[in-house]
């Protein structure tokens, strides 16, 4: 107990540490590039940019820009927009927070459950058409990106077939396309792990001792070998996690759903400081804490880990 109490202590103290290093890069990044978030407004007289610049503090310098920043994020105010100044930050990111997990969350369920059946399948009818089948299949999903599977997927079943929706998510079945364009790449690397996992477990003793005392294949399968493949994927939960969250960038872009994705894109054309570090922070604490968690769960899982600190 005392060894996992200073586990979470040690956790705490790196998530805020990592979160402290991240606003301050991202603050003084945005800093340095050319322009600023008034510089696109041709029309506007410059006594008004100046009172503008002023009122956001940009003539301070960065050392005082960023304390004061950092300060108000202790207190849990990411601040206001500043293309939208009747709009908080915070306020912005539940606006269209609720598209992105859900289609972050419908994805990830397809990939799990995607991925342990294929991967259970071609490992039930090793050396056959199925399993040679499903490893073809897996190096054409990796070998090419989301960049060219959303516009087929949009080409053949939105237009060519007319068979499903290609935008916005107003229905069940308009996850359908987007779903599988931001899932195909994770669930090849996904089931090629698992694969490698299970296939490595299922020539050990234990394996030959069950079936020797009369268990069926699928019960090995499923009760034995599944159970002590579960490390490696736990492994992958977080990386796999990130690289949703990362890939509904293009995704949300393509199939105009109104995500967080696509706010990040508008923030950094508008030069909109106070929600680009906003929305980066929010991913940030995410990811951070979603790898958090699958190490303490690995540590849970894994007897070996738990002594470790």
């Amino acid at each position: 107990m005392g060894n996992f109490l200073r586990f979470l202590i040690k956790k705490l103290i790196e998530i805020l540490a990592s979160l402290a290093v991240l606003a301050a890069l991202s603050f003084l990044l945005l800093k340095v590039l050319p322009g600023g978030p008034f510089d696109e407004e041709a029309a506007l007289n410059p006594l008004v940019k100046e009172t503008l610049a002023a009122r956001w503090g940009l003539h301070e310098s960065l050392p005082t820009q960023l304390g004061k920043y950092l300060l108000s994020l202790i207190q849990g105010d990411l601040g206001i927009s500043m293309v939208h100044p009747d709009q908080t930050v915070v306020a912005m990111i539940q606006q269209d927070l609720g598209n992105t997990l859900m289609l972050n969350f419908v994805a990830l369920v397809f990939v799990i459950f995607s991925a342990f059946a294929l991967s259970l399948l071609s490992l039930r009818f090793r050396d056959g058409f199925f399993e040679k089948s499903v490893d073809q299949l897996m190096i054409a999903f990796l070998s090419l990106p989301s960049l060219f599977w959303g516009p087929l997927l949009i080409y053949f079943f939105g237009f060519y077939f007319n068979l499903l929706p290609v935008a916005f998510l107003t229905e069940p079945k308009n996850y359908i396309l987007p779903v599988l364009t931001l899932s195909l790449r994770p669930l090849a690397t996904l089931v090629r792990l698992l694969k490698t996992s299970l296939h490595e477990n299922y020539n050990l003793d234990y394996v030959r001792t069950a079936k020797a005392k009369g268990v069926g294949e699928w019960r090995v399968l499923t009760h034995h070998v599944l159970r002590n493949s579960l490390i490696p994927f736990l492994s992958y939960a977080g990386p796999l996690m990130v690289g949703l969250l990362s890939g509904s960038f293009l995704v949300e872009m393509l199939f105009a759903v109104p995500g967080l994705g696509g706010q990040f894109i508008n923030a950094l054309s508008d030069r909109d400081y106070t929600l680009i570090v906003g929305l980066t922070l929010f991913y940030g604490a995410m990811l951070i804490v979603i790898n958090s968690l699958i190490d303490l769960v690995m540590r849970w899982v894994d007897p070996r880990m738990r002594e470790e600190v």
